[in-house]
Protein backbone atom coordinates (compact mmCIF):
# COMPACT_ATOMS: atom_id res chain seq x y z
CA UNK A 1 0.00 0.00 0.00
CA UNK A 2 2.84 2.43 0.89
CA UNK A 3 4.40 1.74 -2.23
CA UNK A 4 1.26 2.56 -4.51
CA UNK A 5 0.52 5.57 -2.64
CA UNK A 6 4.75 6.63 -3.18
CA UNK A 7 4.26 6.52 -7.05
CA UNK A 8 1.02 8.29 -7.40
CA UNK A 9 2.49 11.01 -5.30
CA UNK A 10 5.67 10.65 -7.89
CA UNK A 11 3.18 10.62 -10.80
CA UNK A 12 1.46 14.13 -9.23
CA UNK A 13 4.77 15.71 -8.97
CA UNK A 14 5.84 14.92 -12.34
CA UNK A 15 2.73 15.68 -13.94
CA UNK A 16 2.84 19.17 -11.60
CA UNK A 17 6.10 19.70 -12.89
CA UNK A 18 5.22 19.26 -16.53
CA UNK A 19 2.28 21.53 -16.17
CA UNK A 20 4.66 24.18 -14.46
CA UNK A 21 7.09 23.96 -17.28
CA UNK A 22 5.23 23.61 -20.53
CA UNK A 23 4.55 27.92 -20.27
CA UNK A 24 1.71 29.99 -20.05
CA UNK A 25 0.71 30.82 -23.30
CA UNK A 26 0.98 29.00 -26.85
CA UNK A 27 1.83 31.87 -29.78
CA UNK A 28 3.72 32.12 -32.56
CA UNK A 29 6.76 34.46 -33.12
CA UNK A 30 6.23 36.27 -36.64
CA UNK A 31 8.55 39.39 -37.78
CA UNK A 32 6.78 41.70 -40.22
CA UNK A 33 8.67 43.28 -42.77
CA UNK A 34 7.87 45.62 -46.01
CA UNK A 35 11.45 45.84 -47.84
CA UNK A 36 9.94 45.81 -51.34
CA UNK A 37 7.20 48.63 -51.24
CA UNK A 38 8.11 51.57 -53.99
CA UNK A 39 6.55 54.20 -52.11
CA UNK A 40 7.95 56.12 -48.45
CA UNK A 41 6.06 54.75 -45.93
CA UNK A 42 6.41 55.99 -42.47
CA UNK A 43 4.89 55.14 -38.66
CA UNK A 44 4.96 58.92 -37.63
CA UNK A 45 2.64 61.74 -40.04
CA UNK A 46 5.47 62.35 -41.76
CA UNK A 47 7.88 60.74 -44.43
CA UNK A 48 10.79 61.69 -46.72
CA UNK A 49 9.87 61.73 -50.42
CA UNK A 50 12.15 59.76 -53.27
CA UNK A 51 13.86 62.88 -53.44
CA UNK A 52 15.22 62.85 -50.09
CA UNK A 53 12.86 65.69 -48.70
CA UNK A 54 11.07 65.39 -45.46
CA UNK A 55 7.46 66.04 -46.11
CA UNK A 56 5.34 67.21 -43.10
CA UNK A 57 1.31 66.76 -42.93
CA UNK A 58 0.58 70.59 -44.18
CA UNK A 59 2.21 69.46 -47.63
CA UNK A 60 -0.25 66.27 -48.05
CA UNK A 61 -3.78 65.62 -48.07
CA UNK A 62 -4.88 62.47 -46.45
CA UNK A 63 -6.63 60.37 -49.01
CA UNK A 64 -7.56 57.19 -47.27
CA UNK A 65 -7.46 54.94 -43.78
CA UNK A 66 -6.78 51.83 -44.66
CA UNK A 67 -6.78 48.36 -41.97
CA UNK A 68 -6.12 44.56 -43.05
CA UNK A 69 -5.44 41.56 -40.93
CA UNK A 70 -4.33 38.46 -41.70
CA UNK A 71 -3.37 35.10 -39.67
CA UNK A 72 0.36 33.83 -39.66
CA UNK A 73 1.00 30.04 -38.45
CA UNK A 74 3.98 29.44 -37.09
CA UNK A 75 5.55 26.77 -33.90
CA UNK A 76 5.78 27.73 -30.32
CA UNK A 77 8.66 26.42 -29.33
CA UNK A 78 11.54 26.87 -26.58
CA UNK A 79 14.16 26.80 -29.96
CA UNK A 80 13.94 30.20 -31.97
CA UNK A 81 12.57 29.19 -35.34
CA UNK A 82 12.19 32.62 -37.78
CA UNK A 83 8.97 33.28 -39.02
CA UNK A 84 8.24 36.39 -41.25
CA UNK A 85 5.85 37.89 -43.40
CA UNK A 86 6.73 40.10 -45.79
CA UNK A 87 3.63 42.77 -46.37
CA UNK A 88 5.32 45.13 -49.43
CA UNK A 89 2.94 43.81 -52.44
CA UNK A 90 -0.29 44.73 -50.18
CA UNK A 91 1.08 48.06 -49.66
CA UNK A 92 2.21 49.02 -52.98
CA UNK A 93 -1.34 47.60 -54.10
CA UNK A 94 -2.89 49.60 -51.19
CA UNK A 95 -1.44 52.81 -52.52
CA UNK A 96 -1.54 52.55 -56.33
CA UNK A 97 -5.52 51.67 -55.67
CA UNK A 98 -5.76 55.18 -53.81
CA UNK A 99 -3.96 57.15 -56.54
CA UNK A 100 -1.68 58.19 -53.74
CA UNK A 101 2.32 58.83 -53.01
CA UNK A 102 2.80 57.54 -49.42
CA UNK A 103 1.82 55.87 -46.43
CA UNK A 104 1.95 57.69 -43.05
CA UNK A 105 1.09 56.35 -39.37
CA UNK A 106 1.49 53.11 -40.19
CA UNK A 107 0.85 50.56 -37.39
CA UNK A 108 1.31 46.88 -37.50
CA UNK A 109 0.16 45.07 -33.99
CA UNK A 110 0.15 41.46 -33.31
CA UNK A 111 -1.85 38.99 -31.29
CA UNK A 112 -1.61 35.75 -30.49
CA UNK A 113 -5.17 35.22 -30.28
CA UNK A 114 -6.08 33.02 -27.40
CA UNK A 115 -9.16 30.71 -29.66
CA UNK A 116 -7.00 29.55 -31.95
CA UNK A 117 -4.35 29.26 -29.58
CA UNK A 118 -6.05 27.57 -26.51
CA UNK A 119 -6.74 23.83 -27.68
CA UNK A 120 -2.91 23.74 -28.74
CA UNK A 121 -1.76 25.23 -25.38
CA UNK A 122 -3.63 22.16 -23.80
CA UNK A 123 -2.02 19.76 -26.36
CA UNK A 124 1.26 21.67 -25.46
CA UNK A 125 0.67 21.04 -21.65
CA UNK A 126 -0.37 17.56 -22.05
CA UNK A 127 2.90 16.39 -24.76
CA UNK A 128 5.27 18.35 -21.85
CA UNK A 129 4.07 16.20 -19.34
CA UNK A 130 3.95 12.90 -20.85
CA UNK A 131 7.40 14.00 -22.09
CA UNK A 132 8.56 14.34 -17.92
CA UNK A 133 6.73 11.55 -17.10
CA UNK A 134 7.91 8.69 -19.56
CA UNK A 135 11.38 10.26 -19.58
CA UNK A 136 11.18 9.37 -15.79
CA UNK A 137 9.98 6.01 -16.34
CA UNK A 138 12.47 5.37 -19.26
CA UNK A 139 15.06 5.91 -17.14
CA UNK A 140 14.24 4.14 -13.47
CA UNK A 141 12.28 1.40 -15.98
CA UNK A 142 13.95 0.70 -19.68
CA UNK A 143 11.80 0.11 -22.04
CA UNK A 144 11.05 0.96 -25.71
CA UNK A 145 7.21 1.86 -25.29
CA UNK A 146 8.63 4.43 -22.18
CA UNK A 147 11.75 5.79 -24.63
CA UNK A 148 9.37 6.13 -27.65
CA UNK A 149 7.03 8.08 -25.80
CA UNK A 150 9.51 10.44 -24.06
CA UNK A 151 10.78 11.16 -27.00
CA UNK A 152 7.63 12.27 -29.43
CA UNK A 153 6.25 14.06 -26.65
CA UNK A 154 9.68 16.09 -26.35
CA UNK A 155 9.18 16.57 -30.07
CA UNK A 156 5.87 17.34 -30.28
CA UNK A 157 5.95 19.32 -27.04
CA UNK A 158 9.02 21.66 -29.05
CA UNK A 159 7.25 22.14 -31.97
CA UNK A 160 3.58 23.22 -31.16
CA UNK A 161 2.04 25.07 -33.68
CA UNK A 162 0.41 28.46 -33.06
CA UNK A 163 -1.46 31.45 -34.87
CA UNK A 164 -0.57 34.73 -35.09
CA UNK A 165 -3.11 37.25 -36.14
CA UNK A 166 -1.73 40.10 -37.77
CA UNK A 167 -3.45 44.09 -37.54
CA UNK A 168 -2.13 46.14 -40.12
CA UNK A 169 -2.99 49.88 -40.17
CA UNK A 170 -2.31 53.41 -41.75
CA UNK A 171 -3.60 56.40 -44.00
CA UNK A 172 -2.81 56.65 -48.12
CA UNK A 173 -2.03 60.54 -48.55
CA UNK A 174 -0.75 62.10 -51.43
CA UNK A 175 1.43 64.96 -51.93
CA UNK A 176 0.22 68.35 -52.50
CA UNK A 177 3.57 70.74 -51.87
CA UNK A 178 6.87 70.02 -52.58
CA UNK A 179 9.60 71.64 -50.46
CA UNK A 180 13.10 73.19 -52.20
CA UNK A 181 15.86 73.14 -50.22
Amino acid sequence: MKTNNTKLFSLAILFLTGVLTSGCSVGAKIAVSATDVQYPVSQTNSFYTQQNQLTTEDQYEALKDFSFTFTKWGISSMIEIKNSEDISNRLNKIIEKHDGDAIVNLRISVNNPAGKNGLLWFSKTLTTTASVLFTFLAIADPQPEFTAIAVSSTGLALFTPAAADVKVEGTVVRITEFTSD
